[in-house]
């Protein structure tokens, strides 16, 4: 299956040393070039950066249809990165799209696509048995800025029994 993602995955995952968790999970992430430049080269000296640039196993990959992503971002005023991971995820018939942005995910899911955020991500980890625990990965995404609202985390811990 295809998995295109979005910046703020690649961040928050990147913070907390997490990143492989994507590799493990999906085996490869495409990104748009959108997301390369919000990530790698603005980001340059941040967290995420060094660590996308070397991941051999996110492919980046960009959209054909430039215009899509412009409509789309002039339309929804969606970021770019978030409208190229969109566009990318329609061309290359994705799977799955990893976002976060709840007015992004609206947008992703009216075409048609299937959406998870970076704790859905943590939820498939933990059944594929990668990871064993959810609740110390929020609490650390939670404690490196990633905002998680209190009611998604008890939602979650709820959920996953923990």
């Amino acid at each position: 299956m295809k998995v295109v993602t979005n910046s703020t995955p690649l961040i928050a995952l990147s913070k907390i040393n997490r990143l492989e968790l994507l590799r493990k999970v999906y085996r490869s992430i495409y990104i748009p070039e959108e997301v390369y430049t919000e990530v790698v080269v603005n980001g340059t000296g941040k967290l995420g950066a060094a660590e996308v640039a070397s991941a051999d196993w996110i492919i980046c990959q960009p959209v054909t249809n430039k215009n899509q992503v412009l409509i789309l971002h002039y339309r929804t005023l969606i970021d770019l990165g978030e409208c190229g991971a969109i566009a990318l995820a329609q061309e290359i018939g994705a799977g799955r799209i990893i976002i976060d942005d709840r007015v992004a995910r609206q947008v992703a899911i009216a075409k048609g696509l299937s959406v998870v955020g970076t704790v859905g991500v943590l939820r498939v980890a933990k059944a594929q048995g990668i990871i064993p625990s959810i609740k110390p990965i929020l609490d650390d995404l939670r404690s490196h800025g990633t905002r998680i609202s209190d009611k998604l985390y008890y939602q979650i811990l709820e959920t996953e029994r923990e």
